[in-house]
């Protein structure tokens, strides 16, 4: 069975007797005078339809005469194909998604207003998240409360939760997407780094990696961190506009996508090739960290108690090192988590409170460590599986050891 059909099912059969669920595959952003921002599909959409186009509705019902679906795509434009090309047809659209009731968008309201009215309706799903920034209403709330207005007996419920409970255990295509996108980003990486030295720019780092996206008609999961010297020292760098300076470490946070499922790695590379015996002290003891994370992950453990495994670490490590004068400093030197889930977004959905582990949740294991004192930020992350019996690391091609760094960078040093 087409896993998108399956999906929806699991939808369906979560929902209420008596209700309608409505789902945006999301509209173009306008960036100035007639230009648009690259369309983005609705992460959620796409997983239950497995369609990438911007203007598509997906509108699931559940009464006591059963289940339907109905999925409304742009009506025919021969002028506007002449200009943007065709969008998704009927026959296309039902072949993908496995939906069989495809209509054009034109009917979608007139269909909408009379499903309510026929099936005396008492629920409204829409699948909204609120930005916790800024408060910015996203597209399935406002459309939840125009209905509200309409309809005011209609009680209008949230299907995100359900449907990232779904995204949360991967299934075997899901991960071997991750582990494409994961493939590309290694192939980039390595390009990238073949040009590492001293004199460059951190954002010319960033364009070789890029370059073999294109060549691999990928995109960037995230914006590209390249930061060299203290700038790795901030969590989220992102201007990559340093000259690179010999002697000093560059911290590389990087990923692609493939068929949108991300990949995140990081990796931290000493720019001459050759590490100093401080940031190998730095580097091992971030190294030994994440070892000790791989061996703690089993079903059942929090993403919480994984980050204790690296505190628990650096209590030692860092105050033998003089890194830190006594474990109470931690939190100088180390100020994030150490995992996040990993999937269709680079920070996943599964961030529900009370969690945890479960086979097949993919996850980041990312320990740092960050001195501005000294010039030093250190972070090495890989994308690993949550098996039955512990994990599975599924990026184990990237490289990783002082020895190998070493070897592969001298490789291309004059």
């Amino acid at each position: 069975m087409n896993r998108a059909v399956e999906r929806r099912l699991d939808v369906l059969k979560s929902m209420e007797m008596g209700s309608i669920a409505v789902l945006f595959s999301g509209d173009l952003i306008k960036r100035s005078a007639d230009s648009t921002y690259p369309f983005s599909v609705n992460r959620n959409f796409f997983y239950l339809t497995g369609l990438d186009e911007d203007s598509l509705i997906l509108v699931l019902l559940k009464t006591q005469s059963g289940l339907k679906e109905f999925l409304f795509i742009k009506d025919d434009n021969p002028l506007m194909e002449k200009w943007v090309g065709k969008s998704i047809k009927s026959e296309e659209a039902r072949t993908i998604s496995g939906i069989t009731q495809v209509l054009s968008l034109s009917a979608y309201e007139s269909t909408l207003a009379r499903t309510i009215d026929r099936n005396d309706l008492i629920h409204l799903y829409v699948d909204t998240e609120r930005d916790s920034l800024n408060g910015r209403m996203m597209e399935g709330e406002a459309f939840g409360r125009k209905i509200h207005k309409l309809y005011p007996g209609l009680k209008v419920s949230n299907l995100n939760h359900r449907i990232n409970e779904l995204r949360c255990i991967k299934t075997p295509e899901e991960i071997d997407a991750i582990k494409q996108a994961i493939e590309i980003t290694h192939k980039a990486l390595e390009n990238a780094l073949s040009k590492l030295k001293a004199g460059r720019k951190e954002y010319e780092v960033v364009a070789d990696f890029n370059h073999t996206l294109a060549l691999e008609n990928s995109d960037n999961a995230f914006d590209t961190i390249a930061a060299s010297g203290e700038n790795a020292c901030t969590l989220h760098y992102v201007s990559n506009q340093k000259t690179l300076v010999d002697g000093e470490l560059i911290l590389l946070d990087l990923g692609a996508t493939y068929h949108h499922y991300c990949a995140d790695i990081s990796r931290t590379f000493p720019i001459n090739g050759k590490f100093t015996d401080r940031q190998k002290t730095f580097y091992s003891i971030v190294l030994e960290a994440q070892q000790a994370v791989f061996k703690a992950i089993k079903p059942g453990l929090s993403l919480g108690e994984l980050n204790m495994v690296v505190k628990q670490i650096y209590a030692k490590s860092c105050v033998e090192a003089k890194i830190i004068e006594d474990a109470s400093k931690i939190d100088t030197v180390y100020y994030h988590g150490v995992s996040h889930f990993l999937g269709l977004d680079t920070h996943d959905v599964g961030h529900i409170e009370g969690l945890s582990l479960k086979p097949g949740m993919v996850i980041t294991v990312e320990p740092g460590l960050y001195s501005a004192i000294e010039g030093i930020g250190v972070r090495i992350e890989d994308d690993v599986l949550v098996t039955e019996n512990g994990c599975e690391i599924l990026s184990p091609q990237i490289l990783k050891s002082i020895e190998d760094i070493e070897n592969f960078m001298n490789q291309f040093k004059a």
